[in-house]
């Protein structure tokens, strides 16, 4: 110690747990030593002198949060910088060890602590310190899911949600805890920042893996269903489209062992809790069969099959989220609430309009796979396409957010109906229905730019929270018909391009795929522009 105070250094009394625990000299400096230092790890002084280890196993005598703490410092202790270079498996072990510590028993040794530990709570105790490890609490992430995400995904009742939540509360259950992750990781924004994005990205990868977890032990379940469609969403916005694929199979076969594929509307009456779970039930499945068609639009798709049944004439449409919610009292007798195929119905809500717009999607794809693309099965389509598209826009009425799912997908059906019809052999030889096609392309394209500038105009008052991950595929579908342009040099062209790449680079913030999209838009407009030269 002479020596150490001659030379200005502190050190500790005694070794460090670390050192002690893998049996290497310890320089007693502080506030770390040496070895503690130069192996990364975590340096602590001060344990009880009696905390022993008997061969692989932890006796009575160690401090019963000693693990537990060291597990809790490995996260945090890590600057955000250096767990960056570390590569993605890495850091998702070390989030879900570090996850793990409230949970371990502070008696390993006795019979009842460890019986306590089940699967439900150790997983609902890891998704607790997943959500909050980075300052986030669950109130603030189910408060922002709510106002945000629910807009324009409206699976969730609220007013079930809340008791759901309160009993969670007492008796947690991994399914639950598990749709609480999945929030925290639908309304999370991508970060310009690497090292915070990659926090974005273990995130996700903790998401996979527990929800890959729990379905080995918890059988199927509404709650699993709802988290693989949040989970089949996400990955599609992200530019996941693969993995987006396998998701929704997934949720697709546990929807139908729960038997959603037929379920009606309620019977029950209206306002209490078994009509509320059968009518969320009916906007699950809803919710599920949308976003499958919406991966199923995706180029990298062709060819393969859906995940759910084709839409039927009869399905009924589902509530809309006030309804569930429980914030509208209007008493609906079952025999009056409708069917998905009236699309002339007026009044339908933004939810059921969307389920109406995959419905007629659903009938040009089938259409296409079986064939049938003459023009006297084609036109009536557009016709009850275009029929559809105007009733939203008038319901729109200049406001975002409202509708969206909707118009994206009435937008995409009629631009796959219209290009399968330009493509077929025999249209030469119908110089009006051609001229017909024709303009509707047009017609659609300039629709498109009109919702770039518009959005363009008005883009510091939009919430981007409440828009649907969507804007991408239409402008997909755009540009493969602006790029035909005859003269790339025209000043009004190149504004309307403009337009388009500004409102995918502003939906970059929020979703990924957008600035995907808006790569691949640049490099087909260079690719024109030099083969015009």
């Amino acid at each position: 110690m002479a020596q150490a105070d001659t030379e200005g250094l502190q050190r500790a009394p005694q070794v460090c747990s670390h050192c002690k625990s893998i049996k290497k000299g310890c320089d007693k400096k502080l506030p770390s030593c040496s070895q503690c230092i130069k192996r990364r790890a975590v340096c602590r002084y001060g344990e009880p002198e009696d905390a022993r280890h008997s061969g692989d196993r932890l006796t009575k005598s160690e401090s019963p949060l000693g693990r537990s703490e060291r597990l809790a410092s490995t996260w945090t202790s890590i600057p955000r910088s250096m767990r960056a270079k570390l590569c993605p498996t890495v850091r998702l072990s070390l989030l879900l060890m570090n996850s793990l510590s409230d949970v371990l028993p502070s008696n390993f040794e006795s019979k009842d602590s460890a019986a306590s530990a089940t699967s439900n709570s150790v997983v609902s105790s890891q998704i607790r310190h997943i959500i909050e490890r980075d300052g986030k609490y669950i109130d603030d992430v189910v408060g922002r899911y709510f106002q945000g995400v629910h807009h324009w995904l409206p699976i969730i009742s609220k007013k079930r949600f809340r008791d759901r939540f309160a009993h969670f509360q007492v008796t947690p259950t991994a399914d639950f805890a598990l749709l609480l992750l999945l929030m925290r990781l639908i309304i999370q924004h991508p970060s310009l920042d690497p090292d915070m994005d990659q926090d974005r990205e273990v995130l996700y990868l903790a998401s996979k893996t527990l929800f890959a977890q729990v379905q080995a032990f918890v059988p199927s379940s509404l709650f699993l269903v709802q988290v693989g469609v949040m989970l089949a969403t996400y990955e599609h916005a992200h530019g996941m489209i693969e993995a987006a694929y396998v998701t929704i199979g997934t949720s697709a076969r546990m929807a139908c062992a729960l038997g959603l594929h037929t379920k009606p509307c309620s019977m029950e009456m209206q306002g209490t809790d078994a009509w509320l779970d059968d009518e969320e039930a009916l906007a699950t499945w809803w919710g599920l069969m949308i976003c499958d068609r919406a991966i199923g639009c995706d180029t990298q798709m062709h060819g393969r099959p859906l995940a759910t049944r084709p839409i039927r004439d009869d399905d009924y449409l589902p509530l809309e989220p006030e309804f569930l919610d429980g914030s509208r009292r209007d008493m609906m007798d079952p025999t009056f609430r409708y069917f998905v195929s009236a699309i002339s119905l007026p009044g339908v809500g933004s939810f059921g309009r969307e389920a109406q717009a995959t419905y007629l999607l659903d009938r040009v794809r089938m259409a296409i796979e079986a064939g049938q693309t003459s023009e006297n099965t084609l036109y009536p389509l557009g016709c009850e396409l275009q029929n559809l598209l105007g009733t939203v826009m008038e319901q729109v009425a200049g406001r975002w957010g409202i509708y969206c799912g909707a118009t994206q997908t009435l937008i995409s059906a009629l631009y796959t109906l219209h290009q399968t019809a330009a493509m077929q052999q025999d249209i030469d030889n119908n110089p009006r229905y051609r001229e017909t096609v024709k303009v509707a392309l047009k017609t659609m394209t300039r629709m498109v730019i009109d919702i770039a500038y518009a959005f363009n105009m008005e883009v510091g008052t939009i919430n981007l929270d409440i828009l649907a991950p969507a804007t991408q595929h239409i402008v997909c579908c755009a540009q493969q018909h602006i790029l035909t342009a005859q003269d790339f040099n025209d000043r009004k062209w190149l504004e309307d391009f403009n337009q388009l790449r500004k409102m995918l680079s502003y939906f970059n913030q929020r979703w990924i795929v957008a600035g995907m999209e808006l790569h691949l838009l640049n490099e087909n407009f260079e690719m024109s522009m030099a083969l015009q030269i």
